[in-house]
């Protein structure tokens, strides 16, 4: 196990910078790229939430800031809808802004194979917990390899959780968020669905209620 933690902290260390960058530089191509994005498909009804739902995409040369799932008007329940900063819903251009530039930055990257895991092509090994949830009494800690069938590529993963309060936990995920019950998953309608893309999050104090 030792020679893969070595690899993973190399990998981090590797990705990182590269995940930041492409974060930074979302903040500038968000606000040039909203213009013209552009709406594709029919509109649908939000399955929580009055109004419609479609997908709205920037153009190809921001692509990776993009989102090819929930696109720019939040995700098709409606959530982001309601929760939309100040009040002004899904339609409005600084909630489009914010959903791509801040909560969601350059999430196209993760269907990059550099910067995500493709699940259905990848093997997998874990060391740990099978089971790990920012719920209480579900904490744990477990490190995944996933590795690539066809090229040999390492996706490495760690997820630990130590609750230390009826509602609160020191939450640490670094690298790629594959989880072991994602192989058990059938994707076969949607192959988007398989990407695990990468995360860093180190969390002193987050809410698990």
């Amino acid at each position: 196990m030792f020679p893969h933690l070595l690899r993973a902290a190399g990998q981090w260390l590797l990705l990182f910078p590269v995940r930041v960058l492409l974060i930074l530089v979302g903040a500038l191509v968000v606000p040039l790229a909203l213009p013209l994005a552009r709406p594709s498909g029919p509109a649908v009804l939000f399955t929580q939430a009055p109004g419609d739902w479609q997908l709205v995409t920037l153009p190809d040369w921001a692509w990776l800031w993009s989102n090819d799932r929930d696109g720019a008007l939040g995700d098709k329940r409606g959530w982001w809808h309601l929760n939309a900063p100040f009040g002004l819903g899904a339609y409005h251009w600084f909630s489009k802004l914010w959903w791509l530039a801040l909560r969601n930055p350059a999430n196209n990257m993760r269907f990059a194979p550099l910067l995500g895991c493709p699940v259905t092509e990848c093997d997998y090994r874990y060391w740990g917990d099978e089971n790990v949830e920012d719920r209480p009494g579900e904490g744990g800690r477990r490190f995944l390899l996933a590795t690539h069938k066809q090229t040999g590529r390492r996706y490495y993963g760690f997820y630990g959780v130590w609750q230390w309060s009826a509602t609160r936990a020191v939450v640490v995920q670094i690298g790629f968020k594959g989880e072991p019950k994602d192989w058990a998953e059938d994707y076969t309608g949607d192959l988007s669905r398989q990407w695990a893309g990468m995360t860093f999050e180190i969390n002193l104090f987050k809410d698990i209620s």
